[in-house]
């Protein structure tokens, strides 16, 4: 994903890049004029130091333990332009339970959702009844996600969460195709990019797997519709999002939200009529949305975000 955002920069043209690397990665080659490799210990110093001298900051990082959030609000008060969302808008959007609320009291198709701790799960579980989705408040991907069928499957999962956190959510488990929408988010509207398709492979734990860009679908309109009104509920989400999705022949369900980019940018940048990195500076700098979308073709990836095209343009 790093190395697919900085090209399309490249790309473009429009400005100069300034990019951190892991030391453990020295070998991973990135196209930027300048890589500073940083050791984890110290990447929070480096990071500071970096924000002090550039205009804009692209954040690519997990909402796990307010990960993103943070690193977010340092480039906020460092006044410098956040090319994502505002810490309090991945804040939100980073909580699973707070999501499944505001999408709940607005009407918005989603999973039956309950928050409780590890202690009172199996109790709980045996109450609301199986199969259920055991998922932690906050993470990316599939990390911590199974799905549970009886006693001793809620079990397993817990013991892959472990250590335990304070409180899991139990929600019902939906059958039908896993989806993601990619928007670009401004202050005042949203646009919708792409319905994509995920490879999920659905056990304890679910394993993501890549994906397919576009996917066709007989709900695509109504993804589309309900993944507009789900940032709506987030203030401060901006530049490129994306919304997960439940979707059957009846309806589409939203899961939850990601304020950042996520791995479907490997795909639909080579299948998108537009340069996505300027998409996503116009969009957080000048709150200016492309005027027309065109996808051409379908690209598939897999979880390391090597891919295949098929009939691009």
């Amino acid at each position: 994903m790093l190395r697919a955002v900085l090209n399309d920069f490249r790309l473009w043209g429009g400005v100069s890049l300034i990019t951190t690397r892991d030391v453990r990665l020295a070998g991973f080659s990135l196209c930027a004029d300048r890589v500073v490799n940083v050791h984890h210990e110290e990447y929070l110093r480096t990071f500071n130091d970096l924000v002090a001298d550039v205009d804009a900051v692209l954040v690519i990082a997990p909402e796990t333990n307010g990960v993103l959030a943070r690193l977010s609000a340092l480039v906020e008060e460092r006044g410098r332009l956040l090319l994502g969302s505002s810490s309090g808008g991945a804040s939100v959007a980073g909580d699973k339970w707070e999501c499944f609320h505001r999408f709940a009291e607005n009407n918005l198709p989603t999973p039956r959702t309950w928050r409780v701790s590890c202690a009172e799960a199996l109790t709980a579980a045996e109450e609301f009844g199986f199969p259920l989705v055991v998922k932690p408040i906050d993470g990316v991907g599939c990390e911590g996600v199974s799905i549970v069928s009886d006693s001793s499957s809620i079990r397993l999962a817990l013991d892959l969460l472990h250590p335990w956190p304070e409180s899991i959510l139990l929600q019902t488990y939906l059958s039908g195709t896993h989806a993601s929408v990619s928007l670009l988010v401004t202050k005042t509207g949203a646009l919708p990019l792409s319905l994509n398709e995920q490879a999920l492979s659905v056990g304890a734990p679910f394993h993501y797997r890549g994906g397919t860009v576009p996917l066709d679908h007989l709900q695509r309109d109504s993804a589309f519709e309900y993944a507009v009104r789900a940032v709506s509920l987030a203030p401060g989400l901006r530049g490129y999002v994306g919304v997960d999705m439940l979707l059957t022949e009846k309806e589409a369900y939203v899961i939850e939200i990601n304020p950042r980019l996520t791995t479907s940018y490997v795909g639909l940048r080579h299948v998108i009529n537009i340069n996505l990195a300027e998409a996503i500076w116009r969009a957080c700098r000048d709150c200016a949305l492309p005027q027309k979308i065109i996808l051409s073709g379908r690209a598939s990836f897999n979880n390391n975000e090597e891919f295949c095209a098929d009939g691009l343009a």
